[in-house]
């Protein structure tokens, strides 16, 4: 399987790269071939605007630029994607969910398709605090039900690492890694 993971961090030293390497080591462990898409070295620019935006019932009269067409190009030649972000004010990233919105438009989505899908997320909150407030199953169904869903993913899943600010101290990074990696190795 050819996997792309997506990722979203301003800082290449973070703990949300961290984890991603961990996924990415499982993911080779068990033989599959992946790449990592960084938005920011990348600099991809998240906004769309009035000549990039496309429309549903004229494709001809809105085109997607030329960055737009060669992200959608390589998106098909993966078989499945792993998103890997910090979760900020509860839900993606600009550069993230800007991603999303120029290049998975209505019907170029439906030509990407991948097999399967993998959100994770960094909450700063603790698992309590951030499940208590109606977060989780906020944010979840946004990306199961509002984004995967609607580009034809079958197999699809979130997690979420909690805790990742460390305010209580307890902090187990060696564990983290660990679980990250065996994200990749169930993946």
């Amino acid at each position: 399987m050819k996997v792309l993971m997506i990722v979203a961090h301003p800082r290449t030293n973070s703990l949300t790269f961290s984890i991603t390497k961990h996924i990415q080591k499982g993911l080779h462990d068990k033989e599959y071939k992946s790449s990592i898409l960084d938005l920011y070295r990348e600099e991809f620019n998240p906004l769309l605007d009035e000549k990039g935006e496309e429309e549903w019932e004229n494709p001809a009269k809105g085109k997607p630029s030329y960055i737009v067409e060669k992200e959608r190009k390589k998106l098909k030649r993966y078989d499945a994607l792993i998103f890997v972000f910090p979760i900020w004010w509860y839900g993606l990233p600009a550069i993230m969910k800007g991603y999303i919105d120029r290049v998975f438009t209505y019907p170029a989505f439906t030509q990407v398709n991948p097999q399967k899908v993998l959100w994770v997320g960094l909450a700063g909150e603790t698992k309590e605090e951030f499940i208590s407030n109606g977060h989780d199953e906020s944010l979840r169904h946004q990306l199961i039900k509002g984004i995967s869903e609607k580009m034809g993913v079958i197999d699809k899943e979130v997690e979420i690492f909690f805790d990742t600010m460390d305010r209580d101290k307890k902090f187990d990074y060696e564990k983290t890694m660990n679980k990250a990696y065996l994200l990749g190795t169930l993946f």
